[in-house]
């Protein structure tokens, strides 16, 4: 009995000394998203003129089948692309939402315009980091009103933040 008390005493010692952040499970998430840019790019304190945030809304679809906003912050976009230096995710599916941000050094690569009357169409293919961690990749599809569609797949590991308002919202 008495070796049974000291090895629980030994495990919970050992247990006590290991950093909480070895414990804590992560979970991956893996969301494939449809949206549209909601707002013109426009620059902001976070991410200064000669750069611009472009914001985008829409749907998601995998690990959580909710909704998703994204405000990502990138170079100016020329004919050799963009560099995405940063902005965020949220993505909720009412009960559980996953928010992060974009790591620095992402990149937009142009993959065909085409112009049709007064229509223009561009398409591009993004891709980059995410943090704390992960990746995503994905094509886009722009004409001259917005971004028209957004299709992404990526995975991020991630602590759920439980929605807890009255309303749905997320507590400010």
């Amino acid at each position: 009995m008495k070796r049974i008390r000291l090895l629980v005493s030994i495990i919970a010692l050992c247990l006590a000394l290991v950093p909480l952040s070895a414990i804590a499970s992560t979970t991956t998430y893996t969301e494939s998203v449809h949206g549209v840019e909601t707002g013109l790019p426009q620059s902001t304190q976070a991410c200064p003129s000669p750069w611009s945030v472009s914001p985008f809304a829409g749907i998601a679809a995998g690990t959580l089948n909710g909704g998703f906003l994204i405000a990502v912050c990138h170079t100016p976009i020329g004919p050799g692309g963009a560099t995405i230096e940063g902005g965020a995710f949220t993505i909720s599916d009412g009960a559980t939402t996953v928010t992060g941000a974009f790591a620095p050094r992402g990149t937009v690569v142009p993959l065909s315009s085409q112009v049709t009357g007064s229509l223009c169409t561009q398409k591009y293919f993004v891709s980059g980091g995410l943090l704390p961690s992960g990746h995503f990749g994905a094509r886009s599809r722009t004409t001259a009103s917005g971004l028209e569609a957004l299709a992404t797949s990526s995975s991020r590991p991630s602590r759920p933040r439980r929605r807890s308002g009255p309303d749905g919202l997320a507590p400010a």
